[in-house]
């Protein structure tokens, strides 16, 4: 198989995965609610699914570089499609806790693999523009998936973990199809967890702003737009406006940074998302706040491709998988950590949690000119 066809081939496997799990994620708390769920049980199974989601990542990236990227996506998106259909059984409530749990693992599972192939199969000045598109994709699919869930969600609610499971399923057909691609005999060091936290030490200061935001982002902001009045179509709304210029953009955003060094657009978006965290508490107007959100998704997507080619560039041959996965692993520790700040900063008042994000980016920004960590930086890059 071609590298190109390769490529393309990921990128529509990448599309339905995210578009199964956006079809499924803003319904479960109706179906939960439905069963008898209170509020602090849903909280507790997505708390379940990001803490394994987490957990799975390093193991999954040294499955993949040791046995191959395509059987731990296989298992992944296997995983996935059963887990999709267990939510659907005559369980007890507190067991959807462990399906949350199993099923945030089999997905947590597919990323370090799916990034680890791109890697694999794109050259070096060319992994910005690959890993656009992956987010581009990834994007499309949050797009598509809601809505579409939604309205099948009004004629029957179970439907939308069937239809779920089945683009899950469709994904394994795909890939088999792709390169098993594996770690090269001539690695004989293992790369241990902390030693690849060490040499990726400047990229995960300067991803932590960008995780902060989305784990922030994901509690507060519609709770903020519903302090300003907004409908949930409003609310809605507002998260397709954000994701709309990330799907479009991504892979020039990526191209960019390939031709114009990762580091500037990393810095640049990190300053605009801070910027437009600072501005709004201070805008009461809901479609001034939709519309602002619009333009910070053009600019908050300008580093995110070139982050994760950096991640990939600075991975040894043969553990790209793995490097991915302690990256990924970082910066869902940080999300979390966003979320929990952020929803106890917003308590006290909205402003406190947006400038917090404010800080956090900026102080992520700087550490791009910070001179050891940049020294620490360019000997890996030349190692």
């Amino acid at each position: 198989m071609s590298r190109r066809r390769t490529l393309w081939t990921l990128y529509a496997i990448n599309f339905l995965n995210a578009a199964g799990m956006w079809f499924f994620l803003p319904l479960l708390p109706i179906f939960l609610g439905r069963k008898g769920g209170s509020a602090a049980l849903v909280g507790i199974v997505f708390a379940a699914g990001l803490v394994a989601n987490a957990l799975v990542r390093y193991p999954a990236g040294w499955a993949a570089d040791r046995i191959g990227t395509r059987a731990v996506l296989v298992a992944a998106m296997l995983g996935s499609a059963a887990l999709f259909l267990a939510y659907l059984l005559p369980l007890p409530l507190g067991a959807f806790i462990l399906v949350r749990f199993f099923h945030g693992a089999a997905q947590g599972a597919y990323w370090p693999a799916a990034n680890g192939l791109l890697a694999e199969v794109t050259a070096r000045e060319e992994r910005g523009r690959a890993f656009g598109y992956m987010q581009a994709t990834n994007m499309a699919g949050m797009l598509l998936g809601p809505a579409i869930g939604g309205f099948i969600a009004l004629l029957n609610i179970g439907a939308v973990f069937v239809i779920a499971a089945a683009l899950s399923a469709v994904t394994v057909i795909a890939l088999a199809t792709l390169p098993n691609v594996r770690a090269q005999a001539t690695v004989e060091v293992p790369a241990r967890a902390m030693h690849i936290v060490r040499r990726l030490l400047p990229l995960i200061l300067l991803g932590a702003g960008t995780s902060y935001m989305i784990g922030a982002f994901d509690t507060i902001w519609s709770l903020y737009l519903t302090t300003r009045g907004a409908s949930t179509f409003a609310v809605g709304l507002s998260f397709v406006a954000f994701a709309l210029p990330a799907t479009l953009f991504s892979g020039l955003a990526g191209s960019l940074g390939d031709r114009f060094g990762p580091r500037r657009f990393i810095v640049a978006g990190l300053t605009c998302t801070a910027f437009f965290a600072a501005l709004y508490p201070f805008i009461a107007s809901v479609p001034w706040l939709i519309g602002l959100g619009l333009v910070e998704g053009a600019f908050t997507i300008l580093g995110v491709p070139s982050t994760m080619a950096e991640v990939s560039r600075l991975a040894d041959p043969g553990r790209y998988a793995r490097t991915q996965a302690v990256f990924q692993t970082v910066q869902t520790a940080v999300q979390i950590g966003g979320a929990l700040v952020a929803g106890a900063l917003f308590t006290l008042g909205p402003s406190y949690a947006f400038l917090s994000i404010t800080a956090v980016c900026l102080l992520g920004a700087a550490t791009a000119f910070v001179p050891r960590l940049a020294s620490i930086r360019a000997v890996h890059e030349t190692s």
